[in-house]
């Protein structure tokens, strides 16, 4: 049976993808941390006051989703960058490909993924209908982690068929 991939092969694709996302990821905090040390700063993805990525990237929403900080307090240890948790979620998926058993792996990659792809629904939602923003940071990663969620299925539906 062989694995669904995009370029090369499931294993290779997941993980220049993820480490793409481990990238992408880091601009974005490369774009908070520089924003806030001067309000003054245009990253090269902010066009317009309708498509920038700074505005959104240090919006309220880019802590904890915008929920942690109501939830449990703005400097409680939950309340992280919403860029520190995907450069941490991009990590846990390539560790879990070295899993040794592959079963459980994939198992375990599909749920990382469906978390985050409801993840990205619910930013995609907050970006678009909340802050009325288009940010091209915020897109590619949802993009990423589609094209993950399809990988990681395809990980997944192999060995579940194959232990059927």
């Amino acid at each position: 049976m062989t694995l669904d991939y995009l370029l090369f092969s499931n294993i290779v694709d997941r993980l220049l993808i993820n480490l793409l996302g481990i990238c992408v990821s880091m601009y974005a905090l490369r774009i908070e941390l520089k924003k806030e040390a001067d309000p003054t700063y245009r990253a090269a993805c902010d066009f317009n006051s309708r498509m920038s990525c700074s505005k959104v990237l240090t919006s309220k929403y880019s802590k904890g989703f915008g929920i942690v900080g109501v939830l449990f307090g703005e400097d409680h240890l939950l309340n992280q960058r919403n860029c520190n948790l995907g450069i941490l979620f991009y990590t846990v998926q390539i560790l879990l490909a070295f899993l040794p058993n592959p079963a459980v792996c994939s198992r375990l990659l599909l749920c990382c993924s469906i978390a985050g792809g409801i993840g990205s629904v619910y930013l995609a939602l907050i970006l678009f209908i909340v802050l009325k923003d288009v940010c091209l940071v915020c897109i590619t990663t949802y993009i990423i982690n589609g094209a993950l969620m399809y990988l990681n299925y395809s990980l997944y539906k192999n060995f579940n068929m194959a232990s059927s």
